[in-house]
């Protein structure tokens, strides 16, 4: 069970050095980029952590108390919530955020750089909590098994298309410093689509009702 759970931990780190060891033979100028992308980044990913945490523990008691429907309910808000702070985030990200980083980094080419990545990079944000969902409900379930699949598939994908749409290898467009981002955003993305055909295919949401649950109840969101 601890496996799956920590290989799913693990793969966005190496996500992240892949990135650093692909920008990094642009230049220094890139690599100094995505330094401070990439911690921008790991604040987002931090909230998603919490999120996932905070759901595991609740999905967890209702399958103690053996409610499936339940547990269909708790994922069904928890859902929204993650996609609500994930649209807050990318608001900030256009609203706010350039105005700091403008400020904060005296280099006017780098400011610029990072501004560019991170408005691409952070739609990705969605992909990033729908997927720690999916992971709360796996986990609280005791399925961690089915975790596998989807970090591996992040992880092919992203070093993949961090070789081809960087240096534009394969006849993929040589999109240089914000390739990564791209990169980034259908990574994340393929390791959802895994994760969501793995639990039609094993009949997961019919077990969990998902598609019973049609209002939110700010009862259950409180």
């Amino acid at each position: 069970m601890a496996l799956p759970i920590s290989l799913a931990m693990v793969v966005p780190q190496i996500n992240f050095i892949t990135n650093n060891i692909f920008l990094g033979a642009l230049g220094e100028q890139e690599l100094a980029s995505a330094g401070i992308t990439g911690v921008y980044y790991l604040i987002f990913a931090v909230i998603g952590n919490g999120l996932n945490n905070g759901l595991q523990a609740l999905i967890a008691r209702r399958a103690g108390q053996n409610l499936p429907k339940e547990i269909g309910r708790l994922f069904y808000h928890g859902v929204w919530i993650a996609l609500a702070i994930a649209f807050l985030g990318i608001g900030i990200t256009y609203l706010v955020a350039p105005s700091i980083l403008h400020y904060t980094i005296h280099n006017s080419l780098i400011a610029e750089q990072v501004i560019n990545f991170l408005l691409i990079r952070i739609w990705g944000l969605p992909f990033l909590y729908l997927y720690v969902m999916r992971n709360a409900l796996l986990v609280g379930t005791n399925q961690t098994r089915f975790l596998v699949w989807g970090t591996l598939a992040e992880a092919v994908v992203n070093i993949f298309l961090d070789y081809t749409l960087i240096y534009g290898h394969f006849g993929f467009p040589k999109l240089g410093f914000n390739g990564a981002a791209y990169a980034s955003i259908i990574a994340e993305g393929s390791g959802l689509l895994v994760l969501y055909v793995i639990i039609n295919a094993k009949g997961i949401h019919r077990t969990f009702a998902f598609f019973e649950q049609t209002k939110i109840e700010f009862s259950i969101v409180n």
